[in-house]
């Protein structure tokens, strides 16, 4: 296996390949230039919001915000392009109004073949009740149920869920996601409960992308899914340079593959994101157009990790964050 110092001069070779990729994948988003509209009034960032990561995490804006499109605009089309948002907007926004605006984590994520969500509920303290799942079953029962049964001494600071068109049409969720926070000694946990119970789902670690960067590498490519020695850019296509100028890295180890979270990225970054893996297109216009607007905020991108069939490395699933 080549050396850290020679895999990180791996990631700016990878650059030029990237930066080709992204190119093409413009032309995607260059014939969705006259995306629909959104059928919705645009949300506008108003006297009060608080700008936190997906960690809820506070932030300062990066430009002033006054007046400007709140991340949520992002998720309310990919919802309307996805014909949910009928469906999805009434729970989203009880949510909204019972937690407080910016308290809700908002997933927009893509397999390659559809988009689906996830909701992200904080409460590392225990002190809303109405950020519990007991409080979330009483928020969210007019549209979903909450199958799991979930023992409120477990000392989880964390709950999500997915959302997708079977779960809406059902009204009912059958997997909650409880996360334990982790620790100098332990790494962050997340397990799937269901009604027949629970099992571990991953364990991941946040780390600064520079002062870190030795862990960072270490926790890579130590894989059972991603062989860092079948190419020299492998590294590169992990941690893409284009995402890597970031605040923090999580670095995740799942049951069927590895994953890597940026966190701290801005629209650019993102709008990279959009174009390089298959978002519909009108959702990269829409993001494209919006962007003079999305300039003060920062956002959490993410990628799941496997070997592909040609011995690159395979992203079965990709996602970006925000605050609801």
């Amino acid at each position: 296996m080549s050396s850290p110092p020679e895999k990180l001069i791996a990631l700016g070779k990878k650059a030029d390949a990237n930066a080709a990729e992204a190119k093409a994948a413009v032309t995607k988003a260059a014939a969705a230039k006259h995306a629909p509209a959104p059928s919705f009034p645009l949300a506008r960032v108003a006297p009060g919001d608080r700008w936190f990561d997906y960690c809820l995490e506070p932030y300062r804006p990066r430009r002033p915000p006054a007046g400007k499109l709140r991340a949520e605009n992002l998720l309310w089309y990919s919802l309307e392009l996805a014909g949910l948002l009928d469906a999805a907007r009434p729970p989203l926004e009880a949510l909204q109004r019972s937690l407080g605006r910016d308290m809700t984590v908002f997933g927009v994520k893509t397999d390659g073949q559809r988009l689906f969500w996830e909701l992200y509920l904080y409460d590392p303290r225990k002190e809303d009740p109405r950020a519990t799942v007991a409080g979330l079953r009483e928020t969210l029962a007019p549209w979903l149920e909450l199958r799991p049964p979930v023992r409120e001494s477990t000392p989880y600071m964390m709950v999500s869920f997915d959302l997708d068109a079977d779960i809406l049409a059902r009204g009912r969720v059958d997997e909650l996601n409880l996360y334990l926070t982790g620790t100098e000694d332990h790494a962050g946990r997340s397990y799937v409960v269901r009604e027949d119970g629970l099992e571990l789902a991953n364990t991941y670690r946040f780390l600064s992308p520079k002062r870190d960067i030795d862990t960072v590498l270490s926790l890579l490519t130590s894989s059972a899914f991603v062989d860092y020695d079948a190419a020299p850019t492998t590294l590169a296509e992990v941690l893409i340079p284009e995402l890597f100028a970031c605040k923090k890295v999580c670095v995740a180890k799942k049951r069927t593959h590895d994953g890597v979270y940026f966190s701290g990225v801005d629209v650019d970054q993102l709008l990279w994101l959009l174009r390089r893996f298959p978002y519909p297109p009108a959702l990269v216009a829409f993001a494209e157009r919006c962007a003079p607007e999305l300039d003060h905020l920062y956002f959490d991108v993410g990628l799941d990790l496997q070997q592909g069939p040609d011995g690159r490395v395979a992203y079965p699933k990709t996602g970006f964050y925000g605050t609801l």
